[in-house]
């Protein structure tokens, strides 16, 4: 199987720009990871999109949204997964010889509907939905799980939060904070597109490794503390990368809140139990953009920590990276993908090259 590179990165983060629509804003983020990867839309022959007809607001909304992310006339595959899912996919296609350059584009646009409101239709309408519970209901239910059984939580909480305010964007739009979560923890709702431009040809970032994992779909038989799908998504990667955790530099870690993403570290092997939280609360090299609180909506945010590690990598800030993404129904699903530097591969870019 041939090695497979990222060419260029993009993320965008909005609010309720009148300005432009959907397809623009989409349009335009992948403009821009063109740009960064110094390529034309001569240059590719795929498209992988990740993306919710929900979310969108649009029946099968590749329909309307796929041209707009460079899919006119290539060949185009839609997930309803999270974006990391579908750079899996993309990574694959390469691998396998069908495809020389592919786009992979993921988007959710916070501002056209209710995130709580889309979230609760996601659950089995027999026997979950008419409890009213959402996907930050489940956080809730995890951080409750994390507080009662690793009381140390409590005390790097109130930093966490208070190192990601000094970065924040203006404006409320948190949402409202089911016990025992509070406003610190919760995620930045944003208009958010990121794209990724993969490659067999050898760039300074290669994919070296790749992993899923799945939970029951039913929340009863979840190990919400222990989240094994992450765990096995992240073994699975790092063990076809050939290192361990402890070679990683740079960890992009997909959550909901800050909960999600410290419980994230544990699962992945870089923070012991009950270390999470500290160490998101003290490692720059953890979610240094801020992670949830930066900008958050569903289902790009994999593919926006992917491409955070990407940029990460080219500016020479580790060797390695782990980045992941958690997908409906509230994580059920993990991806993983790590990414190393190409040795002795100068960046044509640049190491301040946007992304």
């Amino acid at each position: 199987m041939r090695d497979v590179y990222i060419a260029g990165s993009a993320v965008t983060r909005t609010w309720a720009d009148t300005s432009r629509s959907l397809t623009d804003l989409i349009f335009d983020g992948v403009s821009l990871a063109l740009v960064d990867a110094g390529l034309t839309m001569a240059d590719v022959d795929g498209v992988v999109l990740g993306a919710h007809d929900l979310v969108d607001g649009r029946g099968l909304t590749s329909m309307v949204t796929a041209p707009a992310a460079g899919a006119y006339l290539k060949d185009e595959v839609r997930l309803g997964e999270d974006g990391a899912s579908a750079l899996a996919l993309a990574v694959a296609r390469i691998r396998g010889g069908h495809s020389e350059v592919c786009i992979v584009a993921s988007w959710g646009r916070a501002s056209e509907g209710d995130p709580d409101a889309i979230s609760r239709t996601l659950f089995d309408p027999f026997t979950v939905r008419p409890f009213g519970l959402t996907e930050l209901s489940v956080s809730a239910f995890r951080a409750a799980a994390a507080l009662r059984a690793y009381p140390a939580y409590a005390a790097w909480r109130d930093e966490v939060a208070g190192r990601r305010a000094e970065g924040s964007a203006p404006g409320d739009r948190r949402p409202a904070a089911p016990i025992p979560l509070v406003t610190g923890d919760l995620p930045l709702w944003a208009d958010v597109v990121s794209a990724v431009i993969v490659t067999a040809t050898r760039t300074p970032v290669r994919i070296g490794g790749v992993g899923l994992g799945t939970e029951s779909f039913e929340l009863g038989d979840r190990d919400l503390l222990g989240m094994p799908a992450l765990t096995h998504a992240a073994g699975r990667a790092l063990a076809m990368a050939g290192i361990g955790i402890a070679d990683v530099g740079v960890l992009e870690i997909d959550g909901l809140t800050s909960f999600d993403e410290a419980l994230g570290l544990e699962a992945v092997g870089a923070a012991p139990p009950a270390g999470g939280m500290e160490m998101l609360a003290r490692s720059p090299q953890v979610n240094a953009d801020g992670g949830c609180a930066a900008g958050y909506c569903a289902p790009a945010m994999g593919l926006v920590r992917v491409a955070e590690a990407h940029r990460a990598l080219r500016q020479g800030n580790a060797q390695h990276a782990l980045a992941t993404g958690s997908s409906v129904v509230a994580a059920q699903t993990q991806a993983a993908l790590v990414l190393s530097r190409t040795q002795n591969h100068p960046d044509p870019m640049g190491s301040d090259a946007p992304s």
